[in-house]
């Protein structure tokens, strides 16, 4: 494995055509069959409906060999999301985003401050996106934690959400759940449909450069940020926002940033740290877990981070957990994977580990060829049997199924005549803890009202949330 930040131009490219003649003559379709700004997906065989379904593998067995070679490289792109440059759906890159969309070469986006001006601008820029996916809606994502770690900020225009996760615990279940179902509703009205939250990591070193010293964590007990972060999840599941609980496996005693360097958490981690992530999977109410780029024996491939480790992902999340949403790599592009890894070799051991989805943040001016590196190297990796296909058949199954639910859900209730929920609806249960089913979408502020308070504990949903 080699790479990192000193990599010439395009060697990334060549490294990834030295597999073999198979890898070579694939990706080589790839690229014939996903031209680089075809602006809709194939009228025969749409990605939502994908024909022949990945559930039947063996009938692609009698597709011509080039449409093979496409549909496996939609089934790639469903995995990426990705960050870009711009602002307005004119500009170079937000028109090439939103061709990759409308193509399946990426899966979603991911918004950071620059990227955001203002109310109409950033609807703009939304709506362009959603408008390319067709009936496949991408995933628009953002990390709108609140306090120091939101996008979408008061001095921009937003409402945003002045609080941190540490303030918050210092409040009530039912005034967290009011702030979070504003600030989920902000963002589903801006077409933000994925927060990247909320921090489930325990605060067990208050200096931690990554979380303590910026207030991301709830606290240090198990079962309170548990219930906090339920409220995070069930508020944006009311307003249809999906949310990813992170980082898996717990970075609350890492004494280092992994945006900097490697984060060893060997001698610092403590196994209560699974404790939030194992209630979530049993709620089946998250339908994300980040995983963070962490090193610990009991969950690293030998020295690789936990966010590129089968034993983590598949090993413990997926099969001791019982999770079974989708796995997501935080930010590949972080120091502490190109300091020891390329891009396109980490996207293709995240892969075989168990991610479903990739994360690049792609903020340094823009890699133009980084999606297509990306998808020529796990292809090739396929081509070469080190990523089974029936491991990438599962996790576009997974997609799918949350994005057609994304896609069926209906426009949003009514806020109150206030224009926002108030700590005043769960007046008449005072002094009742919250359980949240994160599974119903409320249709009305009055059922707003019993849910937040906990007054509805045997109703039959509504209709479903997206997972």
């Amino acid at each position: 494995m080699t790479g990192g930040p000193g990599r010439r131009p395009g060697q990334g490219w060549s490294e990834a055509l030295r597999f073999n003649r198979t890898a070579i003559l694939l990706v080589s379709a790839i690229l014939v069959a996903v031209p680089a700004m075809a602006g809709t997906p194939s009228p025969s065989y749409p990605l939502l409906d994908p024909e022949p379904s990945v559930a039947a593998p063996k009938r692609s067995a009698t597709l011509h060999p080039d449409r093979q070679m496409e549909l496996l490289a939609r089934k790639i792109g469903q995995m990426i999301l990705v960050g870009f440059p711009g602002t307005r759906p004119a500009e170079p890159w937000p028109t090439r985003i939103a061709a990759m969309i409308a193509d399946g070469r990426i899966g979603g986006v991911i918004l950071f401050g620059h990227n955001i001006r203002g109310p109409k601008q950033v609807s703009g820029l939304t709506e362009a996106m959603i408008a390319a996916g067709g009936r496949l809606p991408p995933f628009v994502a953002v990390d709108q934690e609140g306090g120091y770690i939101q996008r979408f900020r008061r001095r921009e225009g937003f409402k945003g959400l002045p609080s941190s996760a540490r303030t918050i615990a210092k409040q009530g279940l039912c005034e967290a759940w009011v702030a979070y179902a504003n600030m989920a509703r902000e963002l589903a009205t801006f077409g933000v449909n994925v927060n990247l939250g909320p921090v489930v990591d325990l605060n067990i070193n208050p200096l931690s450069p990554a979380i303590g010293r910026l207030r991301r964590s709830y606290g240090i007990e198990p079962g309170a940020v548990t219930d906090y972060a339920r409220q995070f999840i069930g508020a944006h599941a009311a307003s249809g926002v999906l949310t990813a609980a992170k980082h898996f496996p717990g970075h609350g005693s890492a004494a280092l940033d992994p945006h900097k360097r490697v984060v060893d958490i060997t001698r610092t981690w403590q196994p209560q740290e699974l404790e939030v992530f194992r209630a979530l999977a049993r709620d089946d109410g998250v339908a994300m877990v980040m995983v963070g780029h962490l090193i610990h024996p009991g969950f690293s491939d030998g020295d690789r981070p936990t966010s590129l480790s089968r034993r983590a992902m598949t090993g413990e999340l997926r099969e001791r957990l019982g999770f079974d949403g989708l796995i997501v790599t935080d930010d590949l592009g972080m120091e502490a994977i190109t300091d020891r890894y390329g891009l396109e070799d980490a996207a293709v051991m995240a892969v075989r580990a168990g991610a479903d989805i990739l994360i690049f943040a792609n903020q340094r001016a823009g890699d133009n060829d980084l999606v297509e590196r990306v998808i020529a190297r796990v292809s090739g990796a396929v081509a070469a049997g080190r990523v089974p296909a029936s491991q990438l058949d599962r996790s576009y199954e997974r997609i799918l199924a949350v994005k057609r639910r994304l896609a069926a859900r209906g426009p949003l209730p009514p806020l109150p005549d206030d224009g926002g929920l108030t700590p005043d609806i769960c007046s008449e249960a005072p002094g009742r803890s919250i359980t949240s089913n994160c599974r119903l979408i409320s249709p009305g502020a009055a059922h707003v009202r019993q849910a937040a308070c906990g007054t509805v504990e045997e109703e039959a949903p509504a209709r479903l949330a997206v997972p």
